[in-house]
């Protein structure tokens, strides 16, 4: 950007998840652009049918219905709601691009009305985080042509979205993370025992937790969740409800991330604990890989090779080290900042003011 140019003005809005703290999550982008060449908006929408206008409520019903045959099964009347208070916003001229952090709840009506508006020349958008499998349950091809640009998270999802935008307006950047609030603890505790961590809840495979767990019972596992899991061994402990600054406690004290997945594209918990300086023992799948592609973690396939590698690790205090070493600088590499520029590379792009970029 010259430098009589206007800071670019972008709004962004994103899914409200109550799980998540004030530290978790893709919004957290919003906060690490350059505020001289970017001016913020960001809002957030809840994911349910509470946010319509007092005068609207007595058609909540009628919205509902109209939001669920919309072509996006995750779309709801506060999603509605959201669009129709950002199409207002552009009509008057506030912004110059609109980005929804959260395309798999957003994005409906937007690009449509921009151009029954006059203002089709903003560009909408929209970045998504589900795997394949997901996404092509849940989006609408049509819809997704109609967006300016799109970001995905992980390689895994390329394909699948490659079949709705050619390549210029798809755009691959890995997911970020607060290497400030996440960032390694002093470890040294009485207790010799091995600590495994685990967190979070989507796409998680409890069946191989559960079976890890009671095959190594001089382990012990700390599991942060909002499932509902039933009983386990005696060395696991459950948590839920944590805040942010516990829950980076628990990092901080844990000596492995315990990780097995049923699939992934990014993965907040994966992110949190390389930056607190975990070694990870997770599932090998391409979007782990993506993430983590050197020797900061181990990947296996079978509920009998996390057995095997968490053993490994017990036994050898100089790997685990090695391992969080790496797993540090792997997280600096994907810190915020680094990630925010390259999201500012795409709207610079987006209004004609960048050549063509290399996405990370």
């Amino acid at each position: 950007m010259s430098g009589a140019e206007l800071p670019i003005r972008i709004r962004f809005e994103h899914t409200l998840y109550p799980h998540w703290g004030r530290w978790a999550g893709y919004v957290q982008v919003a906060q690490h652009f350059d505020r001289a060449a970017f001016a913020v908006g960001l809002h957030g929408t809840p994911d349910d049918d509470s946010d319509v206008p007092a005068w609207l409520s007595p058609l909540r019903p009628v919205l509902k219905r109209w939001c669920r045959r919309s072509g996006m099964r995750w779309y709801k009347v506060s999603d509605l709601t959201a669009e129709a208070r950002i199409f207002g916003e552009c009509i008057r001229g506030s912004w110059d691009i609109v980005h929804l952090l959260d395309g798999e709840h957003s994005g409906r009506y937007l690009p449509g009305l921009l151009k029954l508006g006059g203002r089709s020349s903003l560009p909408v958008i929209a970045t998504f985080h589900q795997p394949p499998e997901v996404a092509e349950a849940i989006l609408d091809g049509e819809l997704l042509r109609r967006l300016d640009h799109l970001i995905i998270v992980s390689p895994t999802q390329a394909e699948f979205f490659g079949q709705f935008v050619p390549a210029e307006r798809l755009h691959l950047v890995l997911h970020g993370v607060d290497t400030s609030f996440f960032a390694p603890g002093d470890r040294t505790r009485a207790n010799a025992r091995l600590k495994c961590l685990t967190v979070g809840n989507w796409l998680r495979d409890w069946d191989t937790v559960r079976a890890v767990a009671t095959a190594l019972p001089e382990i012990d596992f700390e599991v942060v969740t909002g499932a509902n899991l039933g009983l386990m061994s005696a060395n696991v402990t459950i948590r839920s409800g944590l805040d942010d600054d516990r829950l980076a406690s628990l990092y901080r004290s844990a000596d492995v991330l315990f990780l097995p997945l049923l699939g992934a594209t990014a993965n907040n918990a994966l992110l949190e604990g390389v930056a607190s300086g975990l070694p990870v023992v997770s599932s090998d799948i391409a979007a782990v890989r993506a993430y983590l592609p050197g020797t900061e973690a181990i990947l296996v396939s079978h509920a009998d090779d996390f057995v095997a590698a968490l053993r490994l690790l017990q036994a050898d205090e100089g790997l685990r080290s090695a391992m969080a070493a790496q797993a540090r600088v792997r997280a600096e590499e994907l810190s915020w900042p680094r990630i925010a520029k390259l999201h500012q590379a795409i709207y610079e792009r987006a209004l004609g003011r960048l050549a063509p970029i290399h996405e990370a």
